[in-house]
């Protein structure tokens, strides 16, 4: 996989695991850090809805449930559309115990095979890259009560 063609980031959260797995996978809970609003039926092939008010509602379809370890989903890249190959990436949290409490690591892949030129390739790469550092940093201070 090369690195251009996708996001990796890790933060290190003191909280349990369980607490984390909550927080990545119960709409609630990410209505807290991602977005505004959330829907999401936690079953691979449920659909998800993550919705910010000033960004529109990005649609996904789960890929991968295992609790507490990974959770994964296909997104569309254009908001208020269907994620179909060509069109989306996909995202995977993985989960680890860590000594100050849970490793969250999120991969999101497939910017090089969306249906776009190579320089519309990279400009959706940037906006999920600076979009993850600041997602994940609100999930911290969300879950370390200090709510972003």
């Amino acid at each position: 996989m090369d690195a251009s063609s996708s996001i990796t980031r890790t933060v290190v959260v003191n909280a349990p695991r369980s607490a984390v797995w909550a927080a990545i996978t119960d709409p609630d809970k990410i209505s807290q850090w991602f977005g505004q609003r959330t829907s999401l039926d936690l079953s691979v092939g449920g659909e998800a809805a993550f919705t910010w008010d000033e960004h529109g509602t990005a649609r996904a379809v789960v890929t991968e449930v295992d609790e507490p370890n990974a959770f994964g989903f296909r997104w569309a890249a254009d908001i208020d559309a269907d994620p179909v190959i060509g069109n989306s990436t996909l995202v995977r949290f993985t989960l680890s115990e860590h000594a100050a409490g849970t490793e969250l690591t999120v991969v999101e892949t497939g910017f090089d095979d969306l249906d776009r030129d190579v320089a519309d390739q990279k400009r959706a790469r940037e906006a999920n890259v600076q979009g993850w550092h600041a997602e994940l940093d609100e999930l911290v201070a969300y879950l370390h009560g200090l709510k972003a």
